[in-house]
């Protein structure tokens, strides 16, 4: 069942980091009206730990606690593999050939690396990523750095099992429960930050892991919050304008929370084009940074524009194909292991 607001919500996430790595690619930096979109944390990987931290909640409230049914933690670990993984595994295979073509190492060589098979395993894993290949890129305005865009994965799949293990004990049965237990996290963010196995554990990814906080959050007390247009308006206003500097530091998270919850399920805000194409925005994170360091070499003198307007429908392409060959038919798989069920879910749609 396809929530409606939310493929659109990942492609305009998608679409900003394209437009942040362009910046970055080119050895450039972002002015003018952009300079607010990504002046607090870059607002793309923002939206989509927002929107991810809604979407793993969903289903231990619908799946187990509704249904009065114990944690399946097999079914939970093969779900967010099929999903995961064929496009991960992928995109390491596409980086590494990208990357080898750029090498100033024979093919030969480059294969028997033993920083290429370290790179492969360790990122097709996704636990911890790995920058560089050997001897890639090493003449691009941003060197050596083959695929920038996964640094966040390994935070994600964190994240993830921190959420099974807060399921599993009970801790989500509970909204009121998950508030206070979430609320002691923060606290504890705040004193202990060496307790939390996140890498690297430095301000922004504790701000990433407040923000799949906040949307689970927001699952857990959806029929409390009122989405309104007018204060989605006030929250982004602030954020642009930063009063005091308070939008843009400690209510940035909950700003941004609001945001996304508001864009995907207002009744006016509807977004037929991406609900009816597929969700292209996962390929287009995982391909597109490999393929702008690759246009990058072959044209070096490209500007952020033209980067912009050849690595756009080239890694929408190779997202497209990615969907279609490869996550649909692994998404396909995971009726699987679901029992058709009812959603009296007020924010399901109706399909």
């Amino acid at each position: 069942m396809r929530l409606r607001g939310f493929d659109g919500l990942r492609a305009i996430a998608a679409l900003s980091i394209v437009v942040l790595h362009v910046t970055s690619v080119t050895g450039a930096s972002v002015h003018g009206p952009l300079s607010v979109y990504f002046a607090r944390l870059d607002a793309g990987v923002a939206i989509f730990f927002v929107i991810s931290g809604y979407l793993l909640y969903r289903p231990f409230v619908a799946d187990h606690f509704d249904a009065g049914n114990a944690v399946d933690v097999p079914r939970f670990y093969r779900r967010r593999a099929l999903r995961i993984y064929p496009a991960l595994v992928a995109a390491t295979l596409l980086t590494i050939l990208l990357a080898g073509a750029s090498s100033t190492l024979a093919w030969p060589a480059f294969l028997a690396e033993a920083q290429t098979v370290d790179y492969a395993w360790r990122v097709a894993l996704g636990w911890e990523i790995v920058y560089r290949l050997p001897g890639a890129f090493p003449t691009n305005p941003f060197p050596h750095d083959v695929n920038g865009s996964l640094w966040t994965l390994p935070i994600e799949l964190r994240l993830y099992v921190g959420l099974l293990a807060a399921g599993v004990v009970g801790l989500l049965a509970r909204r009121a429960g998950w508030l206070a237990a979430v609320l002691a996290m923060i606290v504890l963010f705040a004193l202990r930050p060496e307790w939390f196995p996140l890498a690297p554990n430095d301000v922004v990814v504790r701000e990433l892991a407040l923000l799949f906080g906040l949307g689970s959050l927001a699952y857990a007390w959806r029929d409390a919050i009122p989405v309104s247009l007018p204060a989605a308006a006030v929250a982004l206003a602030l954020v642009a304008l930063n009063p005091g500097g308070w939008p843009r530091g400690a209510l940035f998270a909950p700003l941004l929370a609001y945001l996304v919850l508001a864009a995907a399920y207002h009744p006016r805000l509807q977004w037929p084009l991406f609900n009816r194409t597929g969700d292209y925005s996962y390929g287009l994170y995982v391909y597109s940074f490999p393929l702008q360091q690759t246009l990058m070499q072959r044209f070096p003198a490209l500007e952020p524009m033209a980067l912009f307007a050849l690595s756009l429908p080239l890694g929408l392409a190779v997202a497209a194909v990615s969907w279609h060959a490869l996550e649909r038919p692994a998404l396909a798989l995971k009726s699987r292991f679901d029992a058709p069920k009812v959603s009296h879910d007020r924010y399901a749609d109706p399909a």
